[in-house]
C-alpha cells in the first residue's frame, strides 16, 4: 500500500498511509499504479472507476484476503479491482465481475453471478443459480434463495430474505423481502 485517493480527505494519514488528494493526483503519478477502489455503494463506485479508468498508468488488481475459502479455484472468476474479504466461502461455478465488494463472512453459492460493482456486505448468505446484475447493494446478514434474479441498481436491506425475484432499481426489505418502492 503507497497510500489512499480521496476527494474530499478528512484525514492526512490512514492507519499510518498518507492520503495523496483527490482522482487528480492520479495525472501527476509517472508510473504505473495497482489501485482498487473501496467504496461500498454500488452507483459511486461505479461514477469513480469511470472517471480513472481514463488514466492510462491505472491497473486494477484483485484482493483476495488468505483465508477466503474458494471450494473450486478453477471454477471461480474474479474480476479485476474485486476485493474478497476475511472468512468469505465461495463453492463453485461463481462468476463475480469487475470492481465488486464480497464483505466479511459472505457465503455465495454454486453457479452464482455477481454483476460489476455490485457490493455484498457482511455475513449475506447468496444460494445456489442466483443472478445478480450490474451495481446491486446487499445489506448486512441478508439472505437470497436460490434460483434469483436481482435487477440491476436494486437494494436489499440488511438482513431481508429475497424469496423472489427483485426488479431493476427497486429497494427490498424484511423477512420476506417486500419491495418498498411502491
Amino acid at each position: 500500500v503507497m497510500g489512499f485517493i480521496d476527494d474530499n480527505p478528512i484525514l492526512k494519514t490512514v492507519e499510518g498511509f498518507p492520503v495523496f488528494g483527490g482522482i487528480d493526483k492520479l495525472k501527476e503519478m509517472d508510473t504505473y499504479v495497482n489501485l482498487v477502489v473501496a467504496v461500498g455503494d454500488p452507483v459511486l463506485k461505479e461514477k469513480i472507476v469511470n472517471q480513472i479508468k481514463i488514466f492510462s498508468n491505472i491497473n486494477f488488481p484483485s484482493l483476495i484476503h488468505p483465508s477466503v475459502i474458494i471450494l473450486n479455484k478453477s471454477s471461480v472468476k474474479i474480476g479485476e479491482g474485486s476485493i474478497v474479504c476475511a472468512g468469505s466461502i465461495l463453492t463453485t461455478n461463481i462468476a463475480i465481475n469487475e470492481h465488486v465488494l464480497i464483505n466479511l463472512n459472505v457465503t455465495i453459492g454454486h453457479d452464482v453471478v455477481i454483476g460489476k460493482f455490485s457490493s455484498i456486505m457482511p455475513g449475506v448468505n447468496i444460494a445456489g443459480s442466483v443472478l445478480t446484475e450490474k451495481a446491486v447493494l446487499i445489506g448486512s446478514g441478508a439472505g437470497v434463495l436460490n434460483g434469483l434474479k436481482l435487477g440491476e441498481y436494486s437494494r436489499i436491506g440488511a438482513g431481508a430474505v429475497v424469496t423472489r425475484g427483485v426488479s431493476a432499481g427497486s429497494t427490498v426489505i424484511g423477512i420476506p423481502a417486500r419491495n418498498i418502492n411502491n
